[in-house]
């Protein structure tokens, strides 16, 4: 159970309107506020269990360790655009991708849907967009995948200071090596081949994507 007060506060919280993390509602405190409402309509044999959803906030420092992300830009050089303007227009896209209507309880992430939608959105100011976590020892396409639990639910918690504008994708800016996917655009995905003792690419390819049963992309 996802409560109006609860997912109000902690979404000021992620954006820093307030200083303490809301505290997830109890059973107990659920039952009290909820009880006596839902067993007006519940069958007699009816057993309802209260339990509290948990967000999952991605990418931001609110987020795990493991899921600190930072997302880097390569905008259209045939275009005149500020790059703040860019960065708080892809947060924005962000933002509408993570809407609460949007996702459920236990859902996969994968970052070729979100790519894809703020290419679309964002499109024609920028060309190219991938996601480097921040951690050190994390490997490069290790966020392309995230799975919630049965009782959590994503939340963006990423800012535009997790933005980067960047001149190029090269090995250098993904800290990565082999065919990593810049872009997706009506199910193909480009990719280029980098090497980690390099800092431009050597070489570029095309390839389809097949969708897999939930949605993703697999490469």
């Amino acid at each position: 159970m996802l409560t109006r007060s609860y997912d109000t506060l902690y979404r000021q919280w992620l954006q820093g309107a307030i200083p303490l993390k809301p505290v997830t509602p109890t059973s107990d405190s659920l039952f009290t506020n909820y009880g006596s409402e839902i067993n007006k309509i519940k069958s007699i044999s009816d057993d309802v269990i209260y339990h509290p959803v948990k967000y999952k906030p991605l990418f931001g420092t609110s987020a795990n360790t493991d899921l600190q992300a930072t997302f880097k830009i390569v905008k259209n050089v045939d275009k005149v655009v500020n790059d703040n303007e860019v960065k708080a227009n892809v947060i924005s896209a962000i933002n509408r991708f993570f809407a609460l209507e949007n996702w459920d309880f236990g859902e996969t992430f994968y970052f070729s849907e979100l790519s894809t939608y703020i290419m679309n959105e964002l499109a024609p100011n920028i060309s190219s967009i991938v996601i480097v976590p921040n951690k050190t020892n994390s490997a490069f396409g290790s966020l392309f995948e995230i799975k919630a639990e049965a009782d959590e639910i994503f939340i963006n918690g990423s800012t535009v200071a997790d933005v980067e504008i960047i001149s190029a994708v090269t090995a250098s800016k993904l800290k990565a090596s082999g065919a990593v996917v810049t872009e997706i655009n009506n199910n193909t995905v480009t990719s280029v081949a980098l090497s980690s003792s390099s800092s431009s690419s050597s070489s570029s390819s095309s390839s389809s994507s097949s969708s897999s049963s939930n949605g993703g992309y697999s490469y």
